[in-house]
């Protein structure tokens, strides 16, 4: 792992995207390719699963160290990275070996754990331990516990491949999407210089949109320059068919097809090497459903027949990237518009694909107007895109935007905080908020993570170490005195949790310093933000213990 390794403190210790992507690309001209190829799978957002429960790993460095439960636990509780944590535990080793390859990492002393039972686990990384120097505990254990992450972004990734191999960011990224291991593709196979592979049913990088922070859209000009169209609740996807397969493909490079199948075999319709982009909704005969109600459908490899006619769907298509096997992401969106609604047209009315509607404006004004109109709807508000603009994978400002409708708030106090992780894990960051129910009592509703400054960050975990009431595990119980006001998308309403309600993307808005603890929210002013009994689906909410809706 000697490369590797130094690649991933090097990585740490840059803060210049292009300095990081220099040294990724010598990274990968260096390195092996067969661990090049586990680096780029790693970086991808990959992890080797059910090696050794995190419960067990602690264990194991417990009794190699000697150090009892509970110091384990207060190290982990300062140090805020489990990796790390047990890295700087074992510490150094005298007896550590000749640096061993990555991929033989992964294949020698992680993968075979998870065909053996608990003592043989402890022996086989207690003998690991032995060989790695101390510089490749910290990787050896972020691959072990799947919380491997270096501060790159998939598109950077491919920027740095792109840089090694002398070809196009984009058509990297082309060979790496979709699910994939390494013994299925190799380094050279992405670096390969001839473009003209075919692309079977593996998708495209998705073309992604910026929030519109400004408080007017007067700023894009003309409107009737933009494609305007709703911004739907569902799920970004592409779906393929390609030499008579067909395919659906998230956002994450996930195929999740199975969890459709009335798509998938509405393809036969569609002609040969066609990929639309669009989004997967709810659909029932009244139309436009919750997305709770799309949320039964994920992860199940054969729904079942009542479970189809039940939670129907329908694909919503908003753009076409190839027909006929034709790469159609250079034609401008107006182009690639046209081609889509003459595709669409010679569908049948019933067919579960459709086109999304294009909005129609004299000026932004009266966009914004009809804007207002998008909860009544059951939408989040609109994407503009310009007509001129090609399909490029990433954000690519002035392109295309997403115009949010504004999100629900609500004034809630903190009544526990956790440490945070990495550079934040001396740091009160992660709180837990409350509202007041029918009786005047706390009620957790959810909790938080972002929204405030660093100098607020500060100012916030002083107040915390000053109100401490009580210690349970990492988490500290405080006084109610710090006040929130806490944005989110949406409510739900749940029996599985003792607020009632469960709430989607909940982040700090501001801090309320005017407002006393008693001046917070009631939940019932939260539940009547979910006053749409259409969309309440309580049976089948998924909700973590703090009242969080958990997606997919």
């Amino acid at each position: 792992m000697k490369l590797f390794s130094q690649l991933f403190h090097d990585l740490d210790g840059l803060t210049k995207t292009n300095e990081r992507l220099k040294r990724l690309a010598e990274y990968f001209k260096e390195a092996d390719p067969v661990d090049s190829i586990w680096a780029c799978w790693f970086l991808s957002g990959n992890r080797v699963k059910g090696a050794v429960k995190t419960r067990e790993l602690r264990e194991f460095v417990a009794v190699r160290t000697g150090y009892p439960d509970w110091v384990i636990e207060e190290c982990y509780d300062r140090v805020g990275d489990l990796a790390e944590t047990l890295s700087l535990l074992i510490g150094d080793n005298d007896s550590a070996q000749e640096p061993i390859h990555l991929h033989q990492a992964v294949s020698e002393h992680i993968k075979p754990l998870v065909y053996m039972d608990r003592q043989d686990r402890q022996d086989a990384l207690s003998q690991t331990w032995n060989t790695l120097r101390r510089i490749d505990l910290l990787p050896f254990h972020k691959i072990l516990t799947g919380g491997f992450r270096m501060g790159i972004s998939k598109g950077n990734l491919c920027k740095a491949l792109g840089m090694a191999g002398g070809i196009d960011p984009a058509i990297v990224a082309q060979r790496l999407a979709g699910s994939w291991t390494p013994d299925e593709l190799s380094l050279q196979e992405i670096l390969n210089p001839d473009e003209t592979e075919s692309r079977l049913c593996r998708p495209f990088p998705f073309c992604l949109a910026y929030p519109l922070q400004e408080e007017s859209p007067g700023i894009l000009g003309d409107p009737n320059d933009w494609q305007i169209e709703w911004k739907w609740d569902g799920i970004r996807a592409q779906l393929i068919k390609s030499e008579g397969k067909a395919m659906i493909w998230s956002r994450g490079d996930e195929s999740i097809g199975d969890a459709f199948p009335e798509i998938l075999e509405a393809t036969k319709l569609l002609p040969d090497n066609v990929c639309l982009d669009g989004e997967i909704l709810a659909w029932g005969h009244e139309g436009l459903r919750s997305f709770s109600r799309l949320q039964k459908r994920l992860g199940r490899k054969s729904p079942t027949a009542s479970m189809l006619k039940r939670e129907p769907v329908r694909f919503q298509a908003y753009d076409l990237l190839s027909l006929g096997g034709e790469d159609l992401r250079d034609l401008i969106m107006e182009r690639r518009r046209e081609k889509l609604e003459r595709l669409i047209s010679s569908l049948p009315n019933r067919f579960p694909v459709s086109i999304s509607d294009v909005v129609e404006g004299n000026s932004w004004k009266d966009l914004e107007a009809l804007r207002e109109e998008s909860r009544d709807r059951g939408v989040e508000g609109f994407m503009l895109k310009k007509k001129d603009s090609c399909y490029t994978p990433g954000r690519v400002k002035g392109t295309w935007y997403k115009w949010k409708i504004d999100p629900y708030l609500a004034d809630m106090v903190v009544v526990s905080a956790q440490l945070g992780h990495g550079k934040r894990s001396n740091l009160y960051t992660d709180y837990t908020l409350a509202v007041r129910d029918e009786d005047g009592e706390l009620v957790v509703v959810a909790k938080a993570y972002s929204g405030l400054t660093d100098k607020e960050i500060k100012e916030v975990d002083k107040i915390i170490r000053g109100s401490i009431t009580g210690k349970f595990g990492p988490v500290r119980s405080v006084k109610p005195n710090l006040v929130f006001e806490i944005a989110f998308e949406g409510v739900q309403i749940s029996k599985r949790h003792k607020s009632g309600v469960a709430l989607r993307f909940p982040r700090i808005n501001r801090w309320r310093r005017d407002k006393a603890p008693d001046q917070i929210d009631e939940v019932a002013i939260i539940k009547g933000y979910a006053n749409d009994p259409t969309r309440q689906e309580e049976d089948g909410l998924k909700v973590d213990e703090d009242g969080n809706l958990l997606l997919f």
